[in-house]
């Protein structure tokens, strides 16, 4: 019994220590996530409105990675070229 305490709270202290380290990483996958779906829809929505742009991986790659200021490249891009 006291082994099996000890080995659950060792996993306990473990999975937090993980957590720990993994916290910056993990916000900065779900920042860019959520930067790229974010992008992925203004795209679409600026495409059902006549715009000259795609939503490709490239595309949402660079609203991923810029935010907002990059869809708004894009779509600068598409309108000059």
């Amino acid at each position: 019994m006291n082994t099996m305490v000890i080995s659950i709270m060792l996993f306990t202290c473990l999975l937090l220590l993980a957590l720990i380290a993994l916290a910056k990483p993990l916000k900065a996958v779900a920042k860019f996530l959520f930067s790229a779906a974010v992008g992925g829809c203004l795209l679409w929505a600026g495409q059902s409105l006549g715009a000259a742009v795609a939503a490709n991986p490239v595309t949402l790659l660079v609203s991923g990675l810029l935010g907002l200021p990059g869809v708004a490249g894009i779509f600068i891009l598409g309108f000059f070229l």
